[in-house]
């Protein structure tokens, strides 16, 4: 017989298996998105693009669950291992929040990072300032490349700008060590 405390938090266990299979329970902050309520507005993108220096910080592609779809965004996990393999120390966990962010100036772009998550998470990218335009090394006279992921939008006093700005919350950052609030939205969908 299922208590009803059971009940509550019923949810596709295949749902859960595809989530476990893939390690996604590693993840504090997962971005989920329900293609479903999805309008491909791209705000989103945006969003992300906006407050982060016109850098977009994730990729709306990722392993896709029926119509969920975990993106290429960082998930802050419990067990980084880009931070163990940053050899400058650029990746650390932030002592207040416990996310997991980059000091661009520490970063050297050896891609160490890069290689090392297994979410393929983490992109070495070409760094543009305000007005769009590559910042140059002065002694290469090539684009810097640095090392960019999801910061869930540390500085902003409001959360992550890509959730935030979805009109249909289709985008949903999800902590499965938080189940109640995955469930409740995952039913929700």
């Amino acid at each position: 017989m299922i208590s009803k405390a059971e009940k509550e938090l019923s949810v596709d266990p295949y749902l859960l298996d595809f989530m476990v299979t893939n390690r996604f329970n590693n993840g504090r902050s997962i971005m989920m998105i329900d293609h479903e309520r999805c309008t491909r507005c791209n705000d989103c993108v945006q969003a992300c693009s906006d407050t982060h220096q016109n850098n977009p910080r994730f990729v709306r592609d990722g392993k896709q669950y029926g119509k969920f779809l975990v993106a290429h965004s960082c998930m802050h996990c419990s067990d980084p291992f880009c931070m163990d393999s940053c050899p400058t120390g650029a990746i650390y966990r932030e002592e207040s929040t416990g996310e997991t962010v980059i000091n661009e100036v520490s970063c050297i772009g050896c891609s160490n990072c890069e290689e090392s998550c297994i979410y393929d998470n983490i992109k070495m990218v070409q760094i543009k300032d305000s007005d769009k335009s590559f910042y140059i090394d002065s002694t290469t006279g090539k684009p810097m490349i640095k090392a960019t992921k999801c910061d869930l939008c540390i500085e902003s006093k409001t959360g992550p700008a890509c959730e935030k700005s979805c009109p249909t919350e289709a985008l949903k950052r999800v902590d499965l060590s938080d189940f109640k609030s995955f469930v409740k939205w995952a039913e929700e969908s």
